[in-house]
């Protein structure tokens, strides 16, 4: 196990541009405990050091012993206004991560002015279903992008935490939920709706309101306790109608606003 961590601390400091501000290097820290990695990457999703450790995490003898993976970047990198971070390296072979149980990639601030997604360009494409499957044991999900339907298709899994921000597209995420029962184990559910205010019909790509009403009736949301609602475009009204339709359990619901415009 040293001789991984040693590997890839070694060709990060490889990586490192001794004319640039230290706070401005892609730092790579690994926590050994009890023979599991856990891993957090801060840098540039576009720059060589995040492509190495791509290759080397989906080598078999790395991904076998992965606990945690938290990818984030140390500034508001972006191109054409997108932050996007590519996983298909991590997810198109045949290795799996057993023992992965928290995979996170950092979400969207107020004032970004990148949108931070998942995907090689502009698309989800399907990656999140992918890593999903290949993560057997994974319980705390934080992502900037809305899966799509195949992350739904799997019988059961243990997923506890769901963190999950729109991004470009919702692709009918709340409605796919409402309509799963692979999450039998889910207690958190986060959401970030889609949020490009910037679109004069923005709220045509957003989640329509049956979609919520239909999550907040179904077995899919039934165990949920805890439920952080980002930047609704429902009515106050619409939202005060939802709780009743919650029978079962106690249910927390927190909702977060925010917003960021030039003038």
């Amino acid at each position: 196990m040293n001789q991984v961590m040693e590997q890839l601390q070694r060709q990060f400091r490889e990586f490192a541009d001794t004319r640039v501000n230290a706070e401005f290097h892609d730092h790579l820290s690994i926590l050994e405990v009890a023979g599991q990695l856990h891993i957090d990457f801060c840098g540039s999703p576009f720059d060589e050091p995040f492509n190495y450790l791509r290759s080397s995490l989906a080598r078999t003898e790395i991904a076998s012993v992965i606990g945690s993976l938290s990818l984030r970047s140390h500034s508001d990198l972006g191109v054409n206004g997108t932050r996007n971070w590519d996983l298909w390296m991590l997810v198109h072979g045949a290795v799996v991560f057993p023992n992965l149980r928290s995979f996170s990639v950092e979400q969207n601030n107020p004032d970004g002015q990148n949108r931070v997604i998942v995907g090689a360009d502009y698309d989800e494409s399907g990656v999140l279903g992918r890593l999903l499957r290949k993560s057997p044991a994974l319980e705390k999900l934080t992502v900037p992008s809305a899966p799509d339907r195949s992350f739904f298709e799997l019988k059961s899994h243990p997923l506890r935490f769901l963190n999950v921000d729109a991004g470009y597209d919702t692709q009918d995420f709340i409605g796919n939920l409402a309509a799963s029962s692979c999450f039998p184990n889910l207690t958190t559910f986060e959401f970030g709706e889609f949020n490009e205010t910037y679109l004069d019909d923005f709220q045509a790509s957003c989640t329509p309101f049956d979609d919520y009403r239909r999550l907040f009736m179904s077995e899919a949301f039934s165990r949920v306790k805890m439920f952080v609602w980002r930047n609704p475009v429902c009515s106050e009204s619409e939202m005060m109608k939802l709780r009743p339709l919650r029978s079962k359990g106690v249910l927390q619901i927190k909702i977060v606003q925010f917003s960021s415009r030039y003038l």
